[in-house]
């Protein structure tokens, strides 16, 4: 379909100011129309596209494309500078007007109603100009500022690159009444006047049967995206469904009937489809002949899931003892579409409302979930709940049977080595059958002036003032039960909580003290005197057992 003769080459050679990405656009669109615009249009094809390799429309043969389509196709193109094409009489005027869309031989601009749109005036010339003398015009004359007018203003600044003076001419939506002339004009600091108008012509918004640019349906249902528009004064536009791509759209997946594409069933596979809707219309202006407008509308294919889980029933334990204890029931989401954001407990069938017992945490990032705190859980609180996730869509229920266990048995503590900074602990379980396995240990440490604040003995210190004073650590039960604390003050005896924790919680805890290393004793413990100690005295140097 595309025509370029050798003597068309040689006239694109010889015009420096060629608009290649002109040239490029029309082609494309059209390859993505295939053959259908010369079998429904009387306008000559062949000379529309010999016209745009010259980078020039001429009425009829100009083709008006959408802010959309236009955005779609240089997606697919190489972006290439915005130059307007001069006639040899207009080279010595510096004002350079530009828009992506715009006919730079009747120096005309056609848009739809409603739309954006900006209109740019470079000032291309070294000479001096001064910002308040480069100024766009209405047709009456009356100057267009930045200030009296917040939906029609221009902007004046410097052009990346050049840094040429520019005003650019903003409508922040086009109607009918903004059609006709609009002047830029330009006068430099030596007294010279230039100037250049541009036409703008408004359309009526095209209208959609279906305005929606996504389209979604649940896992296994159908889905139809409809490329209908609604016809004016009795014209039927050219409708092309093609993919996000412009390639046909796939038929093992499609069925096409009218300008509706269906899938029967949707997949996961479905998921973020695109269906292009492309339509043609021929619109005319005053004594001139048609010209076709192009419009272009992308719909999303989104596919819609139910929340799923691990399984539809668990086993989570709790604790339950002379502690206040906080059992935390689990309801993990391990796929859904939307994000679930939505969940609701129950309690042996009666919905749990939030209040000082019970509090829903809701997890909606790439983990999502929720889970259930009860404070002060006791036998009551033991049974089966439901939880129910909700993502907008679709809801599913997952059951939780919350049972009782033991805690783990107090650990066996041994002080392996003392730091400057660090201190190494052993730490032991002492259960050989125990109810559930210990998957955690839990050290918090203080220093000793803090805990003897407190005005209690170490191993009575609150839980709450450990929380609120002590340094927290958590550590993943290791092979060997080694674990070293970073971050100690050198010469400092710190009091230090150790317990056990499990699936159902934490177990009792051992309290003692420990002291880092200053100076002075690094000088000792290399000399050779202290090197002949024992592990049994070294630990008891720093050591205090609470029982």
């Amino acid at each position: 379909m595309f025509v370029n003769s050798a003597n068309e080459e040689e006239k694109r050679r010889q015009n420096p100011w060629c608009l290649a990405y002109d040239r490029d656009m029309v082609k494309r669109v059209y390859d993505v129309l295939n053959s259908f615009l010369v079998a429904s249009h009387s306008c000559n094809t062949t000379k529309i596209l010999t016209c745009s390799s010259l980078c020039k429309f001429r009425p009829p043969r100009r083709l008006l494309v959408s802010d959309d389509t236009r955005k779609s196709v240089d997606e697919q193109t190489t972006n290439e500078p915005d130059s307007p094409t001069f006639n040899e009489d207009e080279i010595q005027n510096p004002i350079v007007i530009s828009y992506d869309t715009m006919d730079y031989d009747s120096n005309t601009i056609t848009v739809r109603e409603g739309k954006k749109l900006m209109v740019s005036c470079v000032f291309d010339s070294d000479q001096q100009i001064h910002k308040s003398d480069l100024l766009w015009k209405q047709a009456n004359g009356n100057n267009i500022d930045g200030e009296s007018n917040p939906s029609l203003f221009s902007v004046v600044l410097h052009e990346k690159g050049s840094r040429h003076l520019k005003t650019s001419l903003h409508f922040s939506s086009v109607h009918p009444r903004d059609s006709g002339p609009y002047t830029c004009t330009g006068r430099t600091a030596g007294g010279e006047n230039f100037e250049k108008t541009v036409k703008i012509v408004i359309l009526p918004p095209i209208e959609w049967k279906n305005n929606d640019t996504v389209k979604g349906a649940l896992l296994g249902e159908p889905i139809t995206v409809d490329c209908g528009v609604k016809s004016q004064a009795g014209k039927e536009p050219l409708i092309q469904m093609t993919s996000g791509t412009g390639e046909p759209l796939d038929e093992e997946i499609w069925t096409i009937a009218g300008n509706e594409a269906t899938i029967g069933s949707v997949s996961k596979e479905h998921a973020n489809l695109i269906v292009s809707c492309i339509t043609i219309e021929n619109y005319q202006e005053a004594n001139k002949d048609e010209f076709p407008v192009v419009d272009r509308k992308d719909v999303k294919i989104e596919v819609y899931t139910l929340p799923e889980f691990d399984s539809e029933e668990s086993i989570q334990y709790t604790v339950i003892d002379n502690h206040v204890r906080t059992a935390i029931v689990y309801c993990n989401v391990t796929d859904s579409f939307p994000i679930a954001r939505h969940y609701t407990f129950y309690h042996e069938g009666e919905e749990i409302q939030m209040n000082e017992k019970y509090n829903t945490f809701v997890n909606a990032g790439i983990s999502q979930g929720a889970h259930l705190r009860i404070y002060n859980v006791n036998q009551n609180d033991l049974g089966t709940y439901k939880c129910e996730a909700n993502n907008g869509k679709a809801k599913a229920d997952h059951i939780i049977h919350l049972k009782e266990a033991n805690a783990p048995a107090e650990p066996k503590v041994t002080l392996v080595k003392a730091n400057k900074h660090s201190i190494i602990w052993k730490v032991e379980s002492i259960d050989q059958e125990p109810d559930l396995p210990v998957t955690a240990v839990e050290i918090r440490h203080l220093r000793a002036g803090t805990a003897e604040a407190s005005g209690v003995a170490d191993d009575e210190i609150s839980d709450a003032y450990w929380k609120s004073h002590a340094i927290f650590s958590q550590k993943h039960i290791n092979n060997d039960g080694i674990y070293e604390i970073h971050g100690l003050r050198h010469g400092h005896e710190y009091v230090w909580r150790f317990r056990q924790i499990n699936e159902a919680g934490f177990g009792d805890s051992v309290v003692l003290r420990a002291k880092t290393y200053d100076d002075h004793d690094l000088e000792l413990m290399d000399s050779s005197s202290l090197t002949s100690f024992p592990l049994a005295l070294l630990t008891l140097s720093f050591v205090r057992l609470f029982f």
